[in-house]
């Protein structure tokens, strides 16, 4: 017999925002600007027989990136790896295999923020200015140290990078496996160069590769959207596509399944769905973007054209500077539709900067 209390269970929690944009605007969305650590980048394209190759290359070309076991945080700070790498281009840093409830993590920002989250003992240890964690301020668990890269201060031999080089060297003896990639201010320059470094500094290099699926339903009904209400059961059907859930032959009375499209719906021939996943920069994702809209806005039969991008579980921000944590499902995720006739919609997930309702 099933104890009674587990019938009173509450689903996790999700919070999710909403807005609509005229997506034929030359401008990038902040969204895609903001979200600096992505996992994943997943494309749903409804009546499509041949995917454009810029769709494919733009993302799949020069999508290489890093990794280094056992980094030492002052290392991070060189001037010349900040001369070469965090001022010029975009760095994008992360560790890699931690757990962020429990384990200390750091990132480098493609703004230049080097970020510090640390365990209240190891904070404690380092003695540098912090803040603890918003998830955290009634336990005091962790602490967030934010160091500013690209400062003007920030420089050997003043008084403030002496300090900071001092403590990371002689305090911090954690290590990081990290993952990174760095977009170069022109095409002149390797992306490369930035573990040639690494190599010239005694570490072991391992390249790392992106990984790609693909498939295709054919002869599928799929929901259109509506001018009116949250579009809520749309996001949802894009969800059980995603992870090739049964979406034929369910019949309203199936007990096992009984999950059917939802209405305003249409017939189409075919529904492609492409996903590619390892470590990609904000600049990459930027480059999807403006070929999907490119793609979209020529397209007279298309109902929609689906960008789903998944961030990090771990990571120890999700958008621009905001401290992210895991609760439940560790979820920084957004969507975005784009409608050839009409404005696109942006779906983002804000589940991992909220505290659970019963946090204390």
């Amino acid at each position: 017999m099933l104890s009674p209390e587990t019938w009173n269970f509450k689903p996790p929690q999700h919070f999710f925002s909403t807005q609509k944009r005229d997506f034929k605007k030359t401008d990038v969305p902040d969204i895609v600007k903001s979200h600096f650590f992505n996992h994943s980048v997943s494309l749903v394209l409804p009546d499509t027989v041949r995917i454009p190759d810029d769709l494919q290359s733009c993302i799949s070309e020069d999508s290489d990136y890093y990794r280094v076991n056992a980094v030492n945080v002052f290392d991070l700070i060189n001037k010349e790896f900040i001369e070469a790498f965090v001022k010029k281009g975009e760095l994008s840093l992360l560790t890699i295999g931690n757990k962020i409830d429990v384990d200390n993590a750091i990132v480098i920002t493609p703004t230049g923020h080097l970020i510090l989250s640390l365990l209240t003992e190891d904070f404690q240890i380092l003695g540098l200015e912090g803040k603890v964690s918003f998830f955290d301020r009634k336990v005091h668990t962790r602490y967030v140290v934010t160091i500013d890269l690209k400062s003007e201060s920030f420089t050997p031999g003043k008084k403030n990078y002496e300090h900071v080089r001092t403590s990371l060297k002689e305090r911090l003896k954690h290590k990081f496996d990290v993952i990174f990639s760095w977009n170069p201010p022109d095409e002149n320059l390797c992306p490369s160069s930035i573990a040639a470094w690494f190599h010239e500094h005694q570490y072991n290099v391992l390249l790392c590769h992106l990984t790609f699926t693909q498939k295709t339903e054919y002869s599928l009904k799929i929901p259109t959207i509506s001018e009116e209400g949250d579009n809520n059961t749309f996001f949802e059907w894009l969800g059980v596509f995603s992870i090739s859930g049964e979406l034929k032959n369910v019949k309203p009375d199936d007990y096992v399944n009984t999950y059917i499209c939802p209405s305003p719906s249409m017939d189409v021939g075919q529904v492609k769905y492409l996903q590619w996943t390892g470590f990609f920069t904000r600049q990459q994702v930027t480059s999807l973007y403006k070929a999907i809209k490119k793609y979209v806005s020529v397209q007279n039969t298309m109902p929609w054209g689906v960008l789903h991008v998944q961030g990090f579980s771990d990571s120890p921000l999700s958008w621009d500077l905001k401290e992210h944590t895991f609760y439940t499902d560790g979820d920084n995720s957004y969507t975005i539709v784009f409608r050839p006739a009409a404005n696109s919609i942006i779906r983002k997930s804000l589940s991992s900067n909220n505290k659970p309702t019963n946090f204390h």
